[in-house]
């Protein structure tokens, strides 16, 4: 237990790893918690049916923001972890695009009709569609904020700005709930409400940074351009995530879809961990990108930890489920329990792929990631249209725990050829250094 814990120094000796993961951890714990709270409230009050309205309305802004970010929150990382940009620069950046992407699509919504809207939102009504997408630009400006601070490599401010976003949302479902005002509309509000804080309280502290001695002033095309490289990765990321509920949700029933969507939720808890260790492995690998040999030793101890930790932790979730999702959740939902059991496995295993995948974005890599994200996609649509008809929800569970661990041996293969290329460059150029063969001798 002592090795999983104890991670040592990032490259330049800045940080101690187990400190910085441990408190992003402990604040993904909290986040967890807090939102469990409010799930719990929802589900409970909304229903199966309700609750899977709520989650096809979500899938608009969510699918809008996945879509139309540009990347432009791993490049932050990526420009402000480098020490390259201005921090005032690209929050004036951040309101115009914001502004910009939201026109967009509000008016192609405006522009839809009622029935091409039930049509690929099942069971949503233009009018919520269309209040649905404020959700987005609220997502779009607390992300790219909240990423400057990653970037500055300022952990504990990141996480104390980042709790703002889940402390806000349980607090207005737990009034909602004390009032039994909770529906779908008064959800979706609590979620841009609690984006809209989350924004708030990151310009209030990006506001105190200062650029680097010497740094470029980071153009908007430049940035956009180099978070495009990334964005198509993440889109293709993302749809991969939710094709399966969307695939249930069309075609099965509302209550299906508000079933497994519960069994994601939860599956998806036991990635906090990785999540935790990628905020911090995201930007070192950005800056510590000359330095090969200790940062492939850096993110393989952090690897094998997260790994080790969610594979315990995914066994005992297994086990209780069977009680704990239908007591808490209640009996409405004990068709949760099986989807949940099998996704752990793809879960557990993509928690290891995914420390990888985000050092490869730190060191620009993106073409592993881009590649590995379209055989996950291509492996879960096709495993989800022949097994959903089949096996119901289970198929669906079934065909993305199958493409998340075939994306991860792909992508763990890829990154120990690239490492290995880029070690041997790098002992290379120094064997090429002047003087370095006459120390030697």
């Amino acid at each position: 237990m002592k090795n999983l814990l104890s991670l040592g120094r990032t490259p330049d000796a800045r940080f101690d790893l187990s400190a910085a993961i441990g408190s992003t951890l402990l604040r993904q714990i909290v986040s967890s918690s807090l939102y469990f709270v409010a799930l719990w409230i929802t589900t409970r009050q909304l229903g199966p049916h309700d609750n899977g309205l709520l989650a096809t309305a979500l899938l608009l802004p969510q699918t809008l923001y996945a879509v139309l970010n540009l990347g432009l929150a791993p490049s932050h990382v990526y420009h402000m972890s480098s020490g390259l940009g201005s921090p005032a620069a690209m929050r004036r950046m951040n309101w115009r695009l914001a502004l910009a992407l939201w026109g967009l699509a509000a008016l192609g919504l405006g522009l839809t009709g009622e029935a091409v809207t039930g049509r690929y939102l099942p069971g949503t009504a233009k009018s919520t569609a269309l209040y649905a997408s404020i959700l987005f630009p609220m997502m779009l400006l607390a992300a790219w904020t909240v990423a400057l601070i990653q970037g500055a490599r300022d952990y504990p401010s990141y996480n104390k700005t980042a709790l703002i976003q889940p402390l806000s949302f349980c607090a207005g479902v737990v009034a909602l709930g004390a009032a039994q005002a909770v529906s779908v509309v008064s959800v979706l509000g609590c979620h841009i409400l609690s984006q809209a804080a989350l924004w708030l309280a990151g310009e209030l502290r990006v506001r105190r940074y200062t650029p680097a001695a010497g740094a470029p002033a980071l153009k908007p095309g430049k940035a956009v351009a180099f978070g495009l490289r990334a964005h198509l990765s993440n889109v293709i990321t993302f749809l991969n995530y939710r094709v399966a509920l969307y695939l249930v949700s069309f075609l099965l029933d509302p209550a299906s879809a508000g079933q497994y969507a519960l069994s994601v939720q939860l599956a998806e808890v036991l990635w906090l961990i990785a999540s935790a260790a990628s905020v911090v492995v995201f930007p070192e690998s950005a800056a510590h990108n000359s330095t090969p040999a200790a940062l492939q030793a850096m993110v393989g101890r952090i690897a094998r930890s997260v790994f080790r930790i969610t594979l315990l932790v995914g066994l005992l979730a297994g086990l209780l489920s069977l009680v704990a999702i239908p007591w808490v959740f209640g009996r409405a939902y004990a068709g949760s329990v099986l989807p949940f059991i099998i996704l752990l496995p793809g879960i557990i295993t993509w928690s290891y792929m995914n420390i990888v995948a985000n050092s490869l974005a730190g060191m620009g890599c993106q073409r592993v990631n881009i590649l590995g994200a379209l055989l996950s996609l291509a492996l879960n649509g096709i495993g989800c249209l022949l097994a959903i008809p089949v096996l119901g929800m289970q198929g669906a569970a079934l065909a993305s725990s199958v493409a998340f661990t075939a994306t991860a041996g792909y992508t763990v293969c890829m990154y120990r050829r690239i490492m290995a290329a880029r070690i041997a460059q790098a002992g290379a150029r120094r064997q090429a250094e002047p003087g370095i063969e006459g120390s030697a001798g």
